[in-house]
C-alpha cells in the first residue's frame, strides 16, 4: 500500500507541477493536386521526413506542367523525371517547411493593357479616324 501512495503522490506532483508528457509533433500539411488542369489543391498529411514542394515539369518540346504535394526532403535539391500523356517532363522542385506553404504557383496569364487597347485603335484607324488628335 506504501508504494500506491508515493505512486499517486508523484503523480499528482506531476500534474501540480504542470508536467505533461510532450505531444506528438503534428504533421506537416501541404496542398495536393496532380498535372491534371485545372489544379484543385487539397490540404494532405505528409510523412515526418517530406516537406511541401511545388514540382514544375517542362517536356523537350517547351511544354509547362505543374504538380504539388509532399515530397521527400532529400528529393528537393534534385531533378526528377515524370511521364504525362505520353510525354517525358524533366521537374523542377521547389520545397517549402510550413503547414500549407505550397499554395503559390505561377502567375495565370494576364492580357497586357497592349492586348485589350490594340483592336480599339486599328478599329479606329479603319473606320477613318485619328486614334491620336
Amino acid at each position: 500500500m506504501g508504494t500506491a501512495i508515493i505512486f499517486f503522490c508523484l503523480l499528482y506532483l506531476w500534474g501540480a507541477l504542470g508536467l505533461r508528457p510532450s505531444p506528438a509533433p503534428a504533421r506537416l500539411r501541404c496542398y495536393t493536386c496532380n498535372f491534371a488542369k485545372p489544379c484543385l489543391p487539397v490540404p494532405t498529411a505528409c510523412q515526418d521526413d517530406e516537406a511541401c514542394a511545388v514540382s514544375i515539369g517542362t517536356s523537350d518540346e517547351g511544354e509547362n506542367i505543374e504538380r504539388k504535394g509532399c515530397l521527400p526532403r532529400s528529393q528537393c535539391s534534385l531533378p526528377g523525371h515524370a511521364t504525362y500523356w505520353a510525354r517525358s517532363y524533366t521537374l523542377l522542385h521547389r520545397c517549402c517547411q510550413q503547414d500549407l506553404c505550397n499554395a503559390a504557383s505561377r502567375l495565370p496569364w494576364l492580357p497586357s493593357p497592349l492586348f485589350l487597347v490594340a483592336p480599339l485603335l486599328s478599329a479606329s484607324i479603319a473606320w477613318g479616324g485619328h486614334p491620336f488628335h
